[in-house]
């Protein structure tokens, strides 16, 4: 139910969409400033035959070819060119453009055969990964590199800067003073925020800062000197943000706080560290720690991990040490739509007083949803699972299938109805991975109430006894960069209190 549940709430979330503004300049008004340089290609001296050593990295340079310079191009309310010494000044909605560059002012004075501009006030600058307010910005187009007094703004979709004497160069950028955070955190103090020197950012791979710290609004959680962290798919959770501290309750829990991170181990960032804690008022200290690999054929990890049962919501925690645990990469079926996924693992458990052994391994077979009508879509499942454990050489197999409909009805309100089914024989001897309800069916309705209060109703019936399961009542509320969620179990007469990040794949 707990899947299903956030399922839930992550589909009343709307994705971020950014919005730049340019302005046009008038047909009759508009005048062109055009710069084009072309280099030769140069031809090598010829060398002597013999033995004469070659250096081979000079002799590949020396015939790179040398593309033509792109032009530039200016338009203004008013524009000045003096043949003379190549000074331009221009007045009033200055527009400035060299391939994928664009530079945006009010203010603008250079020379077109240095091809070194200038702008003292506000300035928008943007190329094909960028897009930076900034003060005090030269731009140079003899090598598209920009410097800027002060700036703030996307380096890409889900990466916002801010800081002080800047350098934009090749698509990467240089922050002498700054910070760092994501998009829904962003404010005059932001929600958290990575703050540091000689920030180094390369858009699409990583960022590199000294002296960092990790800031939770004006309250520094920790520093940490050198960082580097990745950038670009979220699911590898690239953001030292993870670690910080989320509130979350359960009745079987109590109050606890919890974080989560990733650090690369490596250049190539396919080996890391990953690090995980819950920490409850009845629980106590729950940590994880396991080393990771990517390959092309799938990931591996190893390492020690307590962790919490997500087959059913009875809230046990299990400690699995040592295990090494395999995750295949989804496999599509042509362009079907169709994809299997799977993972395998061996280790031992400990539960209480039951410790063993435990190996298994899960396939499952899916598509891509099906649309059927306006905002409906259908998907269906299927899988299968083993597992063998030491602990009385207990053995169970499980296979399962299911299917989900999901339908908006409108802009506020809408619908999802599930049916799954596990034909589960054998037995587990543990608590934390017995299936809940192995025959069910129920539905869930969520209305926005506003555009930051979301309500949603959910029930589950027990398709073996007739009982209603869960009967649960949530509240979604937005928090600028953060969404909570209040639930009420009715039947269990229980509450469940969640903190989740917009940006941060948790």
């Amino acid at each position: 139910m707990n899947k299903k549940m956030t399922a839930a709430v992550l589909a009343a979330v709307l994705p971020l969409s950014l919005q730049i503004y340019a302005q046009d300049t008038a047909a009759d008004k508009e005048k062109l400033v055009q710069v084009h340089t072309e280099e030769t290609l140069p031809v090598p001296a010829a060398q002597d035959t013999g033995l004469t050593p070659v250096n081979l990295d000079q002799a590949a340079a020396s015939y790179d070819v040398v593309l033509p310079q792109q032009p530039v191009k200016m338009t203004a309310d008013k524009l000045l060119m003096r043949n003379s010494d190549n000074y331009v000044a221009a007045r009033g909605n200055v527009d400035i453009a060299q391939g994928m560059d664009e530079m945006h002012a009010n203010v603008v004075e250079g020379n077109a055969k240095s091809q070194v501009y200038h702008a003292t006030g506000p300035v928008i600058y943007m190329n094909s990964t960028t897009a930076l307010d900034g003060t005090d910005v030269t731009y140079n187009a003899a090598n598209q590199s920009a410097l800027m007094g002060t700036m703030s703004g996307f380096m890409d979709a889900t990466t916002y800067v801010r800081g002080t004497d800047a350098e934009m160069y090749n698509g990467q950028g240089y922050i002498k003073h700054g910070l760092i955070t994501t998009p829904h955190a962003v404010a005059k103090t932001p929600d958290y925020y990575l703050t540091g020197d000689d920030i180094r950012i390369y858009p699409g791979e990583k960022f590199t800062a000294e002296n960092t710290k990790l800031w939770f609004k004006h309250v520094c959680l920790f520093t940490y000197g050198h960082y580097e962290g990745k950038l670009g798919d979220k699911k590898e959770k690239p953001w030292i943000f993870t670690l910080l501290p989320r509130p979350t309750y359960n009745n079987d829990n109590g109050i606890g706080l919890r974080g989560d991170g990733k650090f690369p181990l490596n250049q190539a960032g396919d080996l890391s560290l990953n690090l995980s804690y819950y920490i409850y008022s009845k629980e106590g200290f729950k940590p994880s720690a396991t080393i990771a690999k990517n390959t092309r054929v799938g990931t591996f990890s190893f390492g020690y991990s307590k962790e919490e049962s997500t087959d059913n919501d009875d809230h046990i925690w299990a400690t699995r040490w040592p295990e090494l645990r395999y995750y295949m990469p989804r496999i599509y079926v042509g362009d079907s739509g169709i994809y299997v996924d799977g993972s395998a693992s061996w280790g031992r458990w400990e539960e209480g007083d039951k410790k063993g052994e435990h190996k298994g391994y899960r396939t499952e077979v899916s598509h891509r949803p099906i649309p059927l009508w306006t905002r409906a879509n259908l998907r269906f499942f299927t899988g299968y699972r083993k597992d063998l454990y030491a602990y009385h050489d207990a053995e169970r197999s499980d296979p399962y299938w299911g299917a989900i409909l999901n339908q908006g009805i409108n802009n506020r309100l809408w619908t999802s109805f599930w049916y799954k089914k596990h034909n589960v024989s054998g037995y587990t001897p543990y608590r934390f991975d017995n299936i809940d309800d192995p025959r069910q069916k129920g539905f869930s309705v969520g209305y926005v109430l506003t555009p930051l209060d979301t309500i949603i109703f959910s029930m589950n019936k027990n398709l073996d006894n007739g009982n209603i399961d869960d009967r649960n009542f949530t509240w979604v509320r937005d928090l600028h960069s953060f969404i909570a969620t209040i639930t009420y179990k009715q039947v269990d007469k229980e509450w469940d209190i969640q903190l989740i990040s917009k940006d941060l794949d948790f």
